[in-house]
């Protein structure tokens, strides 16, 4: 149950506050990620949700973590609360999040090809110009991954001169620092340079994080398109201070568990891009991106059992190709079609004291979808996409179970078809069937079936069926949606802890409601609303009837903005999200995971070029877990609850400097 006060706070706040705001979200003229490449009109029949650059400043977030947090329907897992090694789920995905919910930087993958969540620490806040959120399952255009839905991050595009310095201080002896400069100038060159340094306590013992990012990108505009090229550096250090049973948790949750006290996870990650934009006739255009990415880590992985005394490494590296042609047809009612080849390469390789696992895996697909404006108010979407895998695995050490090698091979198809209604000015109705899939991860193939001769199995490609509609109301600065939503998976990949096994869920559904809403009372003052009702639950099979783990069933997200004049700006936010079931209990036969209620607040004053912020988080210093799992008592072996306890009341100060 959630503190009432948390309601009561907000409420007030809301109320007493004099008139005044920036709008909180709303669509721009140019919306990227649905169709992947721009558009001035808005004729996908997904749902998108924008937050704008104005919001993130208005919220005074640390990290992206704190911008999505019950944005359109998007459910955060945060293990240590600072962000660092986080996952972001749409439609009902807990534990396995991160393979099913897409997440791009201006179109480049973030998604791993093994189990590892997309790193969201490597996005440096300050150079983020808006993020889209696009609903439902994407299959046709974006392919492998692009299940409940996809976070396309959209960064800063040089313009003007402009140089910016940020540091922040706060809780947990918290020290962070962002620098940038970029500038268009007028002979078509354009560039971006930001450093981002973070060092922190963080809040649990045994829990200091050492972050850098260091990003360059370089382009040049010309008549009939521009061509760019990016490097990226991210150093990022953690010592990861494990899980705590309940009775830890009282008597000190801020503590490490004996066993977890020397491990750590660090990584190092170093990331090349190309690409272009060509027109191509009045009518065509060609884009696309070569990308390359490289991860080399380290690190100590303790269990409840006994402390891990040896240091394990991963290492991954993929390669990603994705031309496309966008063209216009005249000849069929100015016709948009997108069709395009993915093509990703991935070498894998884990060395532990197990022994080493190695895979190399290619992905090919091709794909075409058409957007057809069938009349002035209807616009009819169609699509296809072909996709192949390959893998070539080997393993070693006593418990290998592919020890002379194996090539495992699969293929599928999928399809898309979807209504865009603009009934009028101001209303505009949605249908969208999406066809779906994500083929098996390269380390989910090398964990065995806990059996004596350690059986290997051969997972199945997931394979889902997305069904949606929905009707968005637009009026000035203020909006409304409602979305209704049914998703139907076969083969869904999980892992279950019992039997330690990667298995074939038999059939998966989830159900639900998404609604959200701004009110723009006046210039200086606006509220924002998104409430999410899910409904996820396995349908066959040995978990029949069973909750899915680690997804909520309620969360919501209410928020105010206000201006009081130019120099200052308040902003609170309540967000609350109902229980859970603990991660990897399939059988449900754990209590439940506590749902919770937090009051986040902030102040800005500018004063010329200049802006002092602060942002509490936690106002009502609640002491909750945003994750918890699954795990075995040491003395008994039964199965038990598990938390990774998150942080109270703690608060972040800044000073900003920026010149154009």
């Amino acid at each position: 149950m959630y503190q009432s006060k948390s309601y009561t706070l907000l409420a007030v706040l809301a109320l007493v506050l004099p008139e005044g705001v920036i709008a909180a979200t709303e669509i721009p003229a140019v919306i990227v990620s649905a169709a992947r490449t721009e558009q001035s009109t808005l004729t996908t029949p997904a749902s998108i949700t924008v937050i704008t650059r104005e919001q993130i400043e208005a919220s005074g977030a640390r990290h992206i973590n704190d911008v999505l947090r019950g944005q359109g329907a998007v459910q955060i897992n945060d293990l240590y609360g600072d962000g660092s090694r986080a996952s972001v789920g749409m439609r009902g995905f807990g534990e396995t999040a991160g393979s099913n919910t897409l997440v791009l930087v201006d179109g480049r993958r973030l998604n791993n090809p093994d189990i590892a969540a997309p790193d969201l620490n490597s996005i440096a806040l300050e150079d983020i110009e808006r993020i889209e959120i696009v609903q439902g399952s994407a299959g046709v255009l974006f392919g492998d991954q692009a299940v409940g839905g996809i976070i396309n991050v959209i960064t800063r595009r040089p313009a003007a001169a402009r140089h910016a310095l940020k540091l922040s201080v706060g809780s947990y002896s918290t020290v962070q620092l962002h620098a940038s400069t970029s500038q268009a100038l007028d002979n078509g060159i354009n560039y971006l340079l930001s450093l981002d340094a973070r060092e922190s306590d963080n809040y649990r013992d045994h829990n200091e994080a050492s972050y850098l990012n260091g990003f360059g990108k370089l382009g040049y505009d010309y008549a009939s398109g521009s061509v760019f090229g990016e490097l990226q550096y991210i150093n990022d250090e953690l010592n990861t201070p494990g899980t705590l049973f309940e009775d830890e948790v009282i008597e000190n949750r801020r503590q490490v568990g004996p066993n977890f006290a020397n491990d750590f996870s660090n990584a190092k990650t170093a990331v090349a891009r190309l690409g272009m934009v060509q027109q191509m006739g009045e009518n065509w255009s060609f884009e696309g991106e070569l990308t390359g990415r490289d991860t080399n880590g380290e690190f100590r992985l303790s269990s409840v059992f006994a402390p891990e005394t040896e240091i394990s490494t991963q290492d991954r590296r993929v390669v990603e190709f994705t031309p496309r042609l966008i063209g216009f047809m005249p000849a069929l009612n100015n016709t948009m079609l997108t069709t395009g080849v993915d093509l990703i390469a991935s070498d894998y390789q884990l060395q532990s004291r197990f022994g080493d696992q190695l895979n190399d895996q290619s992905q090919r697909s091709v794909y075409a979808q058409a957007v057809v404006p069938a009349s002035e108010v209807l616009d009819l979407t169609l699509g296809l996409r072909y996709a192949e895998v390959q893998n070539d695995l080997q393993d070693t050490g006593a418990f290998a179970i592919f020890p002379d090698g194996v090539r495992i091979e699969d293929d599928v198809t999928v399809g898309t078809l979807g209504l865009s209604i603009k009934a009028d000015e101001n209303w505009r109705i949605l249908f969208r069937a999406d066809q779906n899939y994500r083929f098996a991860k390269v380390d989910e193939y090398l964990q065995p079936v806990f059996t004596p001769t350690f059986t290997p199995v051969i997972l199945k490609t997931q394979q889902g069926l997305s069904v949606e509609t929905g009707v968005e109301w637009t009026a000035g600065m203020n909006t409304a949606k409602l979305l209704i939503y049914q998703l139907d998976i076969e083969d869904e990949i999980a892992f279950d802890p019992v039997n330690f096994a990667n298995i074939n869920l038999d059939e998966t559904r989830r159900k639900g409601v998404i609604a959200s809403g701004r009110w723009q009372r006046s210039e200086r003052l606006g509220y924002s609303v998104s409430y999410t009702f899910t409904d996820a639950e396995v349908l066959r099979g040995a978990f029949a009837g069973k909750d899915i783990p680690l997804v909520a069933r309620h969360s919501a997200l209410l928020g105010s903005d206000y201006r009081l004049n130019d120099q200052w700006q308040l902003y609170a936010e309540l967000f609350a999200i109902s229980e859970r079931v603990f991660s990897g209990d399939f059988d449900n036969v754990l209590r439940h995971l506590p749902g919770y209620g937090l009051v986040n607040f902030k102040a800005e004053y500018s004063y010329r070029d200049f802006v002092f912020s602060g942002r509490i988080n936690n106002l009502l210093n609640k002491e909750y877990s945003d994750v918890g799992q699954l795990s075995f008592d040491p003395n008994t072996f039964a199965a038990t609850e598990a938390f990774f306890t998150s942080p109270e009341i703690n608060f972040l100060l800044t000073a900003a400097w920026q010149f154009r």
